[in-house]
């Protein structure tokens, strides 16, 4: 938060014309976003930086270690699986870590709002309507109905501009309010990347044990992460039972055939601000699930394809698309000396995807990529040509 600011030599530059404060910072108003993003530059801010400004990556991580270790919020449990982990001679284990991404719209967050006395009217890019009307009403004490939003075109959303509190919305909102004019607020790049919104960091702790045939007897899961929706307006309808579904999807609705299943949840401390990011849980939960699955297939000594395949007896549509994939990609086949080859299956929100990507790893440690097949049965086409020009992109 500002606790002081000095705009004498932000006033000076050419174009500027206002320097305002907002609940959220200091505003910049010029004639262009140039002159603006020049006056800002040259602005003297003494912030109160807030408890979290020593928040360190570790220690986080350790936290996260140190809350795994629990029994966490039961999200999905068929079977016993930790009597069953208890009693078991062999035990696989395994991590999974992912950091904090931004979500890296290609148009950055902007807003053009103008408000008087009696009318609210805005324009932006927006993944949530009617939480950014309800917002403005707050922010200018006007009626819902006095607030007109216009959606524009967005170059990019995937949930980055679906934001609980509207910021960017209100940002324009209450800098209208102290100029008196219509007012566009841009965020740079860099503003986006620094000072947004982010995918939680999360981890995976998993543990499993095969039967005497090879199979999954157990597998026990505990996923530690933040929940954005904690504490907000969408907490009734998105946190039942004291589960955040968006943290564990795609964990707790576990295709794969295992008698003894149990996934568990820790809401992890909030304080870094966290978002939808595109396919929300499953952006992580696929990447933990499948991993570990190859884990389990690498130890029973089985082909990952065809351990993956006789587990997915009752699941018809995410086996077609991973014997689709296999059978285009060449599964089993030779492969140049010094290539790999992984597959895996998930399905996301109605949709199922299967990929097979070819992949080397040089000397110095990086990973070339060369080659991604990819199936996909998405449901109904509603227009089938949209379908085929994103695959017509991608080849």
């Amino acid at each position: 938060k500002v606790k002081s600011f000095d705009a004498t030599q932000a006033k000076a530059v050419p174009g500027v014309q206002h320097v305002v404060q907002i609940d959220r910072g200091i505003a910049v108003v010029a004639n262009g976003f140039w002159q603006a993003t020049e006056g800002r530059a040259k602005l003297k801010i003494e912030w109160d930086e807030g408890p979290l400004a020593s928040l360190d990556t570790d220690k986080q991580g350790e936290e996260y270690a140190a809350m795994a270790k629990k029994p966490g919020a039961i999200a999905a449990k068929i079977g016993e699986a930790p009597a069953v982990l208890e009693k078991a001679k062999k035990k696989l284990t395994a991590e999974y870590h992912v950091p904090y991404l931004a979500h890296s719209c290609m148009e950055p967050m902007n807003a053009t709002a103008h408000v008087t006395s009696d009318r609210c009217e805005i324009w932006a890019g927006t993944q949530f309507q009617t939480i950014d009307r309800d917002n403005a009403a707050k922010a200018t004490g006007l009626k819902p109905e006095q607030i007109e939003l216009h959606t524009t075109l967005a170059g990019g959303g995937f949930g980055r501009r679906a934001v609980l509190d509207s910021h960017f919305v209100v940002e324009a909102i209450q800098i209208s309010q102290k100029v008196k004019k219509p007012v566009k607020v841009i965020w740079t790049r860099a503003d986006d990347t620094r000072g947004g919104f982010y995918r939680p960091r999360v981890s995976h702790y998993l543990t499993g044990t095969l039967g005497d045939d090879g199979l999954p007897l157990a597998w026990q899961q505990r996923i530690v992460c933040q929940s954005f929706l904690a504490g907000t307006s969408l907490e009734a309808t998105g946190i039942k039972d004291g589960i955040d579904d968006g943290a564990v999807e795609g964990a707790r609705t576990l295709a794969y055939a295992v008698p003894n299943l149990q996934v568990e949840w820790h809401m992890a401390p909030t304080g870094v601000p966290t978002l939808w990011w595109r396919s929300v849980g499953h952006s992580h939960t696929a990447f933990a699930c499948e991993s570990f699955l190859d884990e389990l297939a690498h130890a029973a000594g089985k082909d990952p394809f065809e351990y993956r395949r006789g587990l997915l007896a009752k699941h018809p549509r995410h086996l077609k698309v991973l014997e689709l994939v296999a059978e285009k990609a060449g599964w089993g086949k030779p492969l140049p000396e010094g290539r790999g080859r992984g597959i895996a299956v998930h399905e996301s929100f109605g949709s199922f995807m299967a990929h097979v990507i070819e992949a080397s790893v040089a000397k110095d440690g990086s990973v070339k990529v060369h080659r991604v097949v990819a199936a996909a049965d998405c449901g109904p086409a509603i227009n089938p040509d949209s379908i085929k020009e994103i695959g017509r992109a991608h080849v």
